[in-house]
């Protein structure tokens, strides 16, 4: 039996946009007016925005989250900017006969990397429960034929809600070095508030 995900949520700001997760809403018409709404907000922060950069990014954006098959994704735009700035996901990770038991040692395990050499692991409290933070810059996939492959710079949280067997997984990336201050400062404040 797993637990009861359906009150799953979080709060961060409208500069987060929600990406539609399942292939039941239609992408291009979504894309087109998401950007039509970006270039709205981008014109209220007295910035220029272009619509068929920004609904092609958020296109890429959904296409590349839906790979992965998580519970909800967010992508970061910040005004004047005509690409995802970062990339939020919110997963579940359900124990089961491999590993009955979710833990956050086994979370950290299998969610460090050492491209880059160690991640820096801690253990925090979060108001859901006890939670381990993983701040770690892997390599990305290769997006040229020719060139070097990208630094993805990540931010990961695990969380085991009280009473649950579940873990509740939270991830940031995106590649910007200029961002990682930012965007962990971010991600810890919308780690807190995750909800289930």
């Amino acid at each position: 039996m797993t637990d009861d995900l359906s009150n799953l949520g979080l709060e961060c700001s409208p500069d987060w946009v929600p990406l539609p997760v399942t292939d039941t809403v239609d992408l291009d018409y979504w894309a087109r007016y998401q950007a039509a709404e970006l270039v709205e907000r981008y014109a209220r922060d007295g910035e220029k925005g272009d619509a068929g950069q920004l609904e092609r990014s958020l296109r890429s954006a959904v296409t590349d989250s839906r790979k992965r098959t998580p519970l909800a994704a967010f992508a970061l735009y910040l005004s004047g900017q005509a690409f995802m700035a970062a990339g939020l996901e919110l997963d579940a990770l359900h124990p089961d006969a491999e590993y009955p038991e979710v833990t956050l040692a086994l979370l950290t395990e299998h969610m460090s990397v050492t491209d880059f050499g160690e991640p820096n692991v801690r253990r925090v409290r979060l108001p859901l429960g006890e939670a381990v933070r993983i701040r770690q810059n892997l390599i990305g996939e290769k997006k040229r034929w020719f060139g070097a492959r990208p630094v993805i710079r990540s931010l990961f949280y695990g969380v085991r809600p009280e009473g649950m067997g579940t873990a509740v997984t939270l991830t940031l990336s995106w590649e910007e070095a200029v961002l990682d201050e930012p965007v962990e400062q971010m991600g810890d404040a919308i780690a807190r508030t995750l909800t289930v």
